[in-house]
């Protein structure tokens, strides 16, 4: 702890980024309780009034609905798939990144040109791809979709690591004393791998929030009711001349956290690898 304590009085960037973050962990856990609109919410006499008008702090789109609650209400859904996204991309990664490395042969070819195969397609088209399948846009199916698509890279990354460690002589003694393929890989070696584990994992996290911003955008993320930034941006394209803040304030949100979020990850790849 004191380590990262000092580490952060040399990154001041990084405080402002952590604080950004927890911000919007704040609001989307406890902001839907403090805005007095919710986001389903229509004003008729209301509609396309700037920030401040009758209480609308943002403003309000083209049906009366506040724009801050929309934001606010919309943090909540964008921020429970990217941790989730983040959290199963990487313990999938791991355990297949691991398997393949570890055991090498065939199994470690089929799955480098598996993973070449599935890299060759653009995240944001396979997602696409996955949601067609699925046919269903929410949390659960989200985070599974992205959680897919991100998996190939994080199981790259597991596989690089597993095979520095692979040849190092706790390894040999711990196969020396019998102990399992699975104790190895998850108690031996994981533990002298996690840098660049949660590197990747924070660094997944920023993709993420893009990732469903993206999705929101082409108008496949989340659907009515729920609130999503991307989709907040493209239904108010059309009234952009006439009410900026409407797109103004939901690409802001995206701006800050997808920025706030690598701003921390380029600090936590500095403290776990690149300053020790």
């Amino acid at each position: 702890m004191k380590y990262l304590l000092y580490q952060l009085k040399k990154h001041p960037l990084a405080i402002a980024g952590i604080a950004v973050m927890l911000v919007w962990l704040f609001l989307a856990f406890f902001g839907p309780n403090l805005v007095p609109f919710t986001h389903t919410q229509m004003d008729s006499d209301h509609q396309m009034v700037a920030p401040g008008v009758n209480g609308h702090l943002l403003g309000t789109d083209s049906l009366g609905r506040d724009i801050l609650a929309r934001v606010v209400y919309g943090s909540r859904s964008i921020l429970t798939v990217a941790l989730m996204t983040s959290l199963f991309s990487t313990v999938i990664g791991v355990i297949i990144g691991f398997s393949a490395g570890y055991f090498g042969g065939k199994a470690d070819t089929a799955f480098l040109r598996a993973m070449d195969i599935l890299m060759a397609i653009p995240p944001l088209v396979l997602s696409m791809v996955i949601l067609g399948i699925l046919g269903d846009s929410n949390i659960g199916s989200l985070t599974i979709i992205v959680s897919i698509a991100f998996v190939p890279a994080t199981a790259r990354v597991a596989r690089g690591v597993l095979l520095t460690e692979k040849s190092q002589e706790y390894v040999s003694a711990a196969r020396i004393r019998g102990e399992s393929h699975l104790y190895i890989m998850f108690v031996e070696i994981l533990p002298n791998t996690t840098g660049p584990i949660i590197v990747e994992a924070t660094a997944r996290f920023a993709y993420s929030i893009m990732m469903v911003a993206s999705l929101g955008f082409l108008g496949v993320g989340m659907q009515p009711p729920t609130p999503d930034w991307g989709m907040m941006v493209i239904e108010n394209k059309p009234i952009i001349s006439n009410a900026p803040w409407a797109v103004l304030f939901p690409a802001l949100a995206i701006a800050s956290l997808v920025i706030a979020i690598s701003i921390f990850s380029d600090f936590v790849s500095k403290v776990l690898i690149h300053e020790r």
